[in-house]
């Protein structure tokens, strides 16, 4: 899971050396229409012209207010794709070097704002024009014995630190985004500048988090960074024994965890028994904060009438919602190591290979007519591959209920308070990006634990409804990041119920309950989203196999099931999802105990129906199936053995009744 870019706070400029704003031109140019020699130019082509002349000029100020306009007035899409049209960043870049230190400051926060706007094609645009040569050169300059100033003053900011600051935040994001920028770090002998900005006593524990952040994403699966930064391990030890629980202390030793096993390659296995205890102590200790309260009691101390505003007339206000972005970005990034932890990914990695590479249309085959799954299921493969430590942790640290806890929003008062105010709309953003990552280490978590371990049947079925509240009654169906998260969990939920064969916990389930999630997946625009539905729906249809012989009501939910999977193979656009619709309906009517239900629904014959257009389908697009490749051949080719079986069961169904007439 990747980081949230950190959106850089907007405020109006003075202009008191009197140089036109780009309002001022827009305004000119809708009088006069006109480039001063009668030649007609559209505003953002004149804007964009006089941006170059400023960043051109002799003058520093004229300079410094140019790279001002290109950070503030071009802030959407459109108008960022005509800077990079334009090439302004070949011009911007070198200002990076300039001679003044108010220009490199203003040089490098512009320039960090393009790269923050949330694209990775900006990004490589960025690195296209040639910032990293310049860049990589003002981060040498910090390479000798520089510090920031001692002196701290609420009027003034120290300019080469904050330069400094700016120019690792631009790192940070182009090397998040693009690798010929991480290859360019590794080749500019960066790693060493930055490694000596992580001592908190010399460099400030702000300047110290914007490295680490740098480092966390530079080092992720690239050996040649993480061989130079073996080294500094005494380094982190010494981050991750800081016992400060303010918020930026918080994100820092986070940030500091992820490093640390970055440098073992995300294998928790290979640390040792007492780091991975401080690691996971480091964790909960970052999750017990409750957001929520912190928020209310923001926002409850917030002036409504002046919300808009605020931030210019409260400074201590402001830096409350710098500690609060620290701890929401520390929460997420902990959420993100304990999914990574506790995903079972230390298994053997050959072993792995050698068994994916036997699930070939050749495997054993059972009754049903599908492939035998001896596997281990991902429970066993949890307490196999994951230390006692962090299970331990998982279960005494109370983890499970504190991310889940990340899922949910404020109250909806707090949350439009934070919408209204311009640097609360941050805020909310990364609370959005908080519940999702949650709502993905929840699948983790559920899938892993043992049911008992997730405090029992009951439990994991509450979560269940309450994970189906939020999809189906608190969002709508664009939200596509939401959605994906909350049915990937919504289906691992399900997976552990039906693991558990807890099918006593669904009789009060409806067929209106079913109709809604049918609706959801009719409705929904995302291909991801549309299959974790199909899979949740037919994970509800195996869990209610198991109530047939004594529950009619379940027959007929059932029924219901399987008519509508049937519904997706017909109407589904995308191959892979049919697919998995396909592999649904296998797996919920490989069950002898579904045998009625199937002629009812005439599940045999629609399914002849279906094969020879699906194996046309694959033979069409078998190159260009991609990730999907193995799960839509192996429903091709295991299609055929199904419906061969399955006619034999319903034909016996047919033999009974007759003979039963």
């Amino acid at each position: 899971m990747g980081k949230a870019k950190r959106n850089r706070v907007k405020s109006k400029t003075s202009n008191p050396t009197g140089i036109p704003s780009v309002r001022d031109i827009e305004r000119e140019e809708d009088e006069f229409g006109a480039d001063g020699e009668g030649n007609h130019m559209s505003k953002q082509e004149s804007t964009i012209q006089t941006l170059l002349e400023m960043l051109q000029s002799p003058n520093i100020e004229e300079k410094v207010i140019g790279l001002q306009t290109l950070a503030t007035a071009f802030d959407v899409p459109e108008s960022i794709e005509d800077v990079m049209k334009h090439k302004v960043v070949k011009v911007a870049a070198p200002l990076l070097f300039d001679k003044s230190t108010a220009v490199r400051n203003a040089a490098a926060g512009a320039l960090r704002n393009l790269s923050a706007c949330g694209s990775h094609e900006i990004c490589d645009l960025l690195v296209e024009q040639d910032v990293m040569t310049p860049l990589s050169a003002l981060i040498q300059k910090y390479a000798e014995d520089w510090q920031p100033s001692k002196k701290k003053s609420e009027d003034k900011i120290d300019e080469v630190a904050d330069t400094f600051t700016q120019a690792v935040h631009l790192l940070w994001n182009l090397c998040e985004s693009n690798g010929t920028a991480v290859k360019y770090f590794n080749s500019g002998n960066l790693l060493p500048v930055l490694v000596k900005c992580l001592e908190v006593g010399v460099f400030g524990v702000d300047i110290a988090i914007a490295v680490a952040q740098c480092l966390h994403t530079v080092t992720e699966d690239n050996p040649a960074a993480v061989s130079k930064l073996q080294g500094s391990s005494p380094a982190l030890q010494k981050l991750l024994d800081l016992e400060d629980c303010e918020p930026a202390f918080l994100l820092l030793r986070t940030l500091t965890c992820g490093l640390i096993l970055n440098l073992n390659y995300g294998k928790v296995s290979s640390l040792s028994p007492t780091i991975v205890t401080q690691i996971m102590c480091s964790l909960t200790t970052t999750l017990t904060v409750n957001h929520r309260k912190i928020l209310n009691d923001f926002t409850s101390s917030m002036p409504l009438d002046e919300a808009v505003e605020i931030s210019k007339k409260h400074t201590e206000m402001l830096k409350c919602i710098t500690n609060i972005q620290y701890l929401i970005e520390a929460q997420k990034i902990a959420i993100e190591l304990l999914a990574n932890v506790c995903s079972g990914d230390d298994a053997d990695d050959d072993a792995m290979d050698q068994d994916s590479s036997g699930n070939s249309s050749d495997d054993v085959l059972s009754d049903s007519g599908l492939p035998e799954d001896d596997s281990v299921s991902p429970s066993e493969k949890f307490s196999l591959c994951v230390p006692s430590e962090v299970h331990e942790a998982v279960l005494s640290g109370q983890l499970v209920e504190k991310v889940w806890d990340k899922t949910q929003l404020p109250a909806e008062n707090v949350c439009q308070i934070l919408k209204e105010h311009d640097d609360g709309k941050c805020v909310f953003n990364k609370l959005c990006t908080l519940r999702c990552h949650a709502l993905l280490c929840m699948n983790n978590l559920l899938a892993g634990l043992d049911i008992q371990d997730l405090n029992g049947p009951n439990n994991v079925y509450q979560l269940w409804l309450n994970i189906g509240t939020l999809i189906f009654k608190q969002t709508d169906l664009t939200d596509t990041r939401f959605l994906e998260a909350a049915t990937t969990a919504l289906r691992a939920s399900l997976q552990k119920l039906a693991e558990a064969q807890c099918n006593n916990l669904f009789g009060q389930l409806t067929e209106s309950d079913l109709q809604l999630m049918f609706d959801t997946e009719i409705k929904c625009p995302d291909e991801n989203v549309r299959a974790n539905l199909i899979r949740s729906i037919g994970m509800l249809g195996m869990i209610l196999t198991k109530s047939i012989d004594s529950n009619n009501h379940a027959l007929t939910l059932l029924k219901n099931i399987g008519k509508f999977l049937l519904e997706v193979c017909v109407r589904e656009t995308e191959l892979w999802v049919v697919a998995e619709a396909v592999d649904s309906i296998m797996d919920v009517f490989g069950e002898d105990e579904t045998d009625l239900a199937a002629v009812q629904i005439n599940l045999v014959e629609k399914l002849q129906a279906l094969l020879p257009a699906l194996k046309s389908k694959v033979r069409l697009q078998r190159k260009s199936l991609g990730d999907h490749y193995l799960v839509v051949t192996t429903v091709n080719t295991n299609l055929g053995r199904f419906i061969k079986y399955k006619s034999k069961r319903v034909s016996l169904i047919g033999q009974i009744n007759g003979y039963c007439k």
